[in-house]
């Protein structure tokens, strides 16, 4: 499914080398990411036509699900700008909480970006966030200039 189809891709940290586990897999294609998610995956409330406990599920799933293909939005925006070397997502191995959506580093690699996705502005914890990126410029950048960034619809 990866490699001939490319329906699946195998997603690393931005940082990770080839060989580590640390690996989480994603479906490529927007239609089948919903499907999975949604269609097949509550596919006996189809069966036995309970489209309303289908629709209270999407309902409350969708932020969610609507936050991730954000991300990937703006990851794709990022990669159209041809202004990073590196663009991905980092978290850390098993165990630890933290995780921050898009990290870029600019092709100077001297200076790079950090990145939470958000629907709203006002979801956003800059104290929290600050801790994360604390950890990754110690961890992964500590020779680089770290920019915080909050983005989200209204940077579209």
């Amino acid at each position: 499914m990866e490699t001939v189809y490319e329906v699946i891709k195998k997603q690393r940290p931005i940082f990770a080398k080839e060989g580590t586990q640390t690996v989480r897999y994603e479906v490529t294609d927007n239609f089948l990411r919903f499907w999975f998610r949604y269609i097949e995956r509550n596919r006996s409330l189809i069966e036995i036509g309970n489209f309303e406990g289908l629709s209270k599920i999407m309902l409350d799933d969708y932020p969610t699900y609507s936050g991730k293909t954000l991300e990937l939005y703006f990851k794709q925006k990022m990669q159209e700008s041809f202004s990073y070397r590196a663009i991905g997502s980092w978290w850390e191995p098993k165990g630890n909480q933290n995780e921050i959506d898009i990290v870029g580093v600019y092709l100077d690699d001297k200076s790079a970006v950090a990145v939470e996705v958000k629907q709203q502005k006002k979801n956003f914890k800059p104290q929290l966030f600050e801790e994360k990126v604390k950890i990754l410029k110690t961890k992964e950048l500590n020779k680089h200039t770290v920019e915080s960034l909050c983005w989200d619809l209204a940077d579209m």
